[in-house]
């Protein structure tokens, strides 16, 4: 292979996917069936591409930093003692790379796009998460409208 179709190659398989986000729903995360649940093949199927998934920010009493879990329906989750045992089992990880601390907790859906991760991933805390959604880069902050200031009247 020519050095140039190489690192053409190598560059490609860099750039994130840029296809269309899956929307996808809880209930095909995990499945549950006669033995422990485990997670879906759909879901294994579409690790490392862009998903879209609609839920509700989990309450939790120490939230994580730079991440929040969203969940099906609306959770509270008393970490004391369990860990993340209060959480349901299809619930996500939704990493916000560029908040470095809490993410701010809304109320009400909130609609996510990011790219899909599956497996056991263990975070700084401590807290271990099978599913996990990488949010996409925030977008640029729309520029400031002009200023009266200095006009003329």
């Amino acid at each position: 292979m020519p050095l140039a179709t190489f690192a053409l190659a190598i560059a490609l398989h860099a750039l994130p996917d840029q296809r269309p986000p899956v929307a996808l729903t809880f209930d095909r995360l995990v499945v549950q069936g006669h033995g422990a649940p485990a997670i879906a093949p759909e879901a294994l199927a579409l690790a490392g591409r862009r998903i879209r998934i609609v839920g509700h920010m989990v309450r939790m009493e120490l939230p994580p930093r730079a991440a929040f879990y969203l969940a099906a329906r609306p959770v509270d989750a008393d970490e004391s003692g369990g860990g993340t045992a209060d959480l349901p089992l299809a619930a996500v990880r939704v990493e916000v790379p560029w908040i470095a601390g809490v993410v701010p907790r809304v109320e009400g859906p909130v609609e996510v796009v990011g790219t899909l991760e599956v497996g056991r991933a263990e975070d700084a805390e401590g807290r271990v998460s099978w599913l996990r959604v990488v949010l996409d880069p925030a977008p640029a902050a729309p520029p400031h409208p002009p200023s009266d200031r200095g006009a003329l009247p």
